[in-house]
This record gives structure tokens, C-alpha cells and sequence, in this order.
């Protein structure tokens, strides 16, 4: 019998740090764990460019606890990839030695291309419904990354801007609304120019916490269910009638709301970058989708060990 093999991957994200163990199954991969804490590392960054130290200390002691579980599981590979955060602060390699060193996990800080690549690669199984053009976005913790693909000529325009739901608070108190909200314009309008000779309107994947809650609320969930908000379809008056609703619901509902909770001020902010990129985008649909870097970063692990095993 062949042995099974298992692979991890580490997200440290700008809100919360992710860890998605797998191992190969006859179906192709089956999940083994999968964990995720908010570290929230990002948190007033715009400020000083520097971490605090007190967010320090939550993501190690999370990653001491994923480095762990690797040995628990035996992984045979892992990647472990930190995104807008430590691309932001003044001194990463501090970071990274300050991880090596007290948890014995490699952090690897990749590029906003490279968060789009992976990004598109994990909702693959969703191109399908796609006939040539698409967009995918990912409004994060501390940026936004939106990705023109076509598929007829395999090609992809990717935009990181480092706008997301934790930093957008903190870039409108040192700047006002009206700067920040046109910045987000002139990024986004850049996408309009590249699409206005296409005349369409485009099916759209949306990958991030936001569009979830959004597909959450819409479909009056009494609580967070990952199989009914996987693949979910929504149309631009289903979206725009959400957005208007959450947009307009007093905090205290928010609160209440079991899909929403104490995250509601991220929401809001996720709601004000989601509404300016359909303003700049023509949207027919949403495709809903909770899959991540993780998932793209397991498959490549596993192509490039039985590559390189000859299995």
C-alpha cells in the first residue's frame, strides 16, 4: 500500500494567523486540521510601521502551537507564507528571525503577485463556470488584492492596495474619508480602463471573510455554515440589496447578528472597499468561495513532492 503523505501550509494573515494540515486521500486531499486565531498583527501599523509587541506575542505563541501540530501529523512539507503585514512593517526580517528562533517554523514573505496567484489558484474548480474573463478579490486585514484573469489566453493582471478591514480605520483617521475613499477609486478605476473595450458585465469570485458574511446574512443564516456559503451564487441585486441592508442596521443588530458578532466594525469596512469595487466593476454575479492560499499551497506541495519522490 502506498504510504499517505501529509503537507501543511501556515497563512499569517493581517487579522488572523491560518494553518491547514491535508494529507492525500484516493479523492485527492482530505483535511486533517485546520485552525485559525486572530492575532490581528496589522493592528496600528499605519501609525509607526512597526509591530506591537503585545501582537508579537499572540503570533508566536499561535505559531508555537501550528508548529506543534506539523510534528503531531508528521508532515513530510509545509509552507508557511506572511502577507501585507510584514510586507508593510519597517523591519521584517526581525519578525521572521524572532519566529525562526522561538518556534523553528521558515516564514517566507511573499509578493502581492504571488498572494494573487496563489489566490486564483485555489478557486480553480470555479473558473469552469467562467468562459474567458473573471475577476477575483480578496479584501483582506490590511490590503485588497483584485485579479483580472482570461482564461482563453491563460494570462492574469493582478492590483494589491493596501487598503483592508483593519487598516482602512486607522488610514482614515490620520488622512478623512474623502481622501481615502478616492484613493480606493483611482486603484480600482484601473481595472475600468482595462475592461471598457469588453462591454460585458463580469462573473466575479469573491474570496474573503466580507463576501461570506454578506452570503451569510442573505441567506438569513442562524449561524455560520461553511456548506451552504461554499460555491454560493449571488446576483448584483443580491448583493447590492445586502449591502444596503448591512450598511444600514444599527450596531446593536449587528452585534446580535449570529454570523457577525463583535467582527462588525471589519464588516463595515469590508462593505465600504466591496461597494466601491462594484462601482468600478460591472458585475453579473459573485461566486462565494472560503477557499484560501491554504488550499493552493497544499496542492503545490503535494505536485512537488511526488515530483521530486518520483511517486
Amino acid at each position: 500500500m502506498k504510504k499517505k503523505n501529509n503537507f501543511g501550509a501556515i497563512d499569517i494573515g493581517s487579522y488572523n494567523c491560518r494553518l491547514l494540515i491535508a494529507e492525500e486521500s484516493n479523492k485527492g486531499l482530505k483535511t486533517l486540521c485546520s485552525s485559525s486565531f486572530p492575532t490581528n498583527l496589522i493592528k496600528n501599523l499605519s501609525f509607526n510601521n512597526e509591530f506591537n509587541e503585545e501582537n508579537i506575542s499572540k503570533t508566536l505563541s499561535c505559531l508555537k502551537v501550528f508548529s506543534d501540530k506539523l510534528s503531531k501529523f508528521n508532515v513530510v512539507d509545509y509552507r508557511c507564507v506572511a502577507t501585507e503585514a510584514c510586507r508593510t512593517v519597517i523591519n521584517p526580517d526581525f519578525f521572521t528571525k524572532h519566529v525562526k528562533l522561538n518556534t523553528g517554523i521558515d516564514v517566507e514573505i511573499i509578493s502581492s503577485e504571488e498572494e494573487a496567484r496563489l489566490s486564483l489558484k485555489s478557486c480553480e474548480i470555479y473558473l469552469k463556470k467562467i468562459e474567458d474573463y473573471g475577476f477575483i478579490f480578496d479584501i483582506g486585514g490590511g490590503s485588497t488584492e483584485l485579479t483580472l484573469f482570461d482564461l482563453l489566453k491563460s494570462k492574469y493582471q493582478s492590483k494589491s492596495i493596501s487598503y483592508g478591514v483593519i487598516n482602512l480605520s486607522e488610514k482614515k483617521e490620520i488622512y478623512d474619508n474623502h481622501y481615502v475613499d478616492n484613493q480606493l477609486r483611482r486603484h480600482f478605476n484601473h481595472f475600468k480602463k482595462l475592461t471598457k473595450d469588453l462591454n460585458r458585465d463580469f462573473i466575479t469570485i469573491g474570496s474573503c471573510s466580507t463576501v461570506t458574511t454578506i452570503c451569510s446574512v442573505f441567506q438569513n443564516l442562524k449561524y455560520y455554515d461553511p456548506r451552504k456559503i461554499e460555491g454560493f451564487e449571488m446576483s448584483l441585486d443580491n448583493l447590492n440589496y445586502t449591502i444596503n441592508y448591512l450598511t444600514k442596521a444599527s450596531i446593536s443588530k449587528l452585534k446580535k447578528h449570529p454570523c457577525i458578532g463583535h467582527r462588525y466594525k471589519l464588516l463595515k469596512n469590508g462593505l465600504i472597499i466591496l461597494s466601491i469595487i462594484l462601482e468600478s466593476i460591472s458585475v453579473k454575479k459573485m461566486i462565494v468561495t472560503q477557499k484560501s492560499l491554504r488550499q493552493a499551497i497544499i496542492n503545490e506541495l503535494k505536485h512537488e513532492y511526488e515530483k521530486k519522490n518520483k511517486l
